[in-house]
């Protein structure tokens, strides 16, 4: 197992990763539009993302994993969240749960100090999964839009129907 007790502290203290993620958030200029996001959704993402994180590792279910946050990245394209604060809100997430687990690595043992390593391994992994399909499913719902014109994304319609 990877890291099976890491990864459990992970799980059972998302709410500290949570606070951890919401207090960069409130910092952060970059992210206007999750600014506009209530702690509570940034929560219910972090417990999200943990939960999903551990049965990723175990049953390497990516259809229904893949589903789920494509249907996450429609929800932030319907709100109108840029594509660069998705990403880099999973960034986020992924560097508050990875320093979360660094600050868990008290007098271990080389064993440990390989499982650990080996979790974020697989953690990067995963994440990478996440931003993949939370992107695929954003440009899907940026497909739908019938009307180029309305479209928060025309001007890049524009510049790809000159280039071709």
């Amino acid at each position: 197992m990877i890291a099976a007790r890491l990864l459990q502290r992970i799980e059972a203290n998302w709410e500290a990763i949570a606070q951890a993620v919401i207090s960069s958030r409130n910092q952060d200029p970059s992210l206007p539009h999750y600014r506009t996001l209530s702690d509570q959704e940034i929560r219910d993402r972090v417990r999200d993302l943990t939960t999903n994180l551990g049965r990723w590792l175990y049953t390497k279910d990516d259809t229904s994993i893949a589903h789920h946050y494509e249907q996450l990245g429609r929800t932030r394209y319907a709100q109108a969240v840029p594509l660069h604060e998705v990403i880099l809100k999973l960034i986020s997430i992924k560097r508050a749960i990875r320093t979360y687990a660094s600050e868990q690595n008290y007098n271990l043992s080389p064993v440990d100090i390989y499982d650990e390593l080996e979790l974020l391994r697989a953690m990067a992994g995963y994440f990478d999964f996440v931003i993949y399909r939370v992107t695929k499913g954003y440009e899907s719902a940026m497909r739908v839009t019938d009307d180029p014109a309305k479209s928060r994304f025309s001007g890049l319609q524009a510049v790809k129907a000159k280039s071709a």
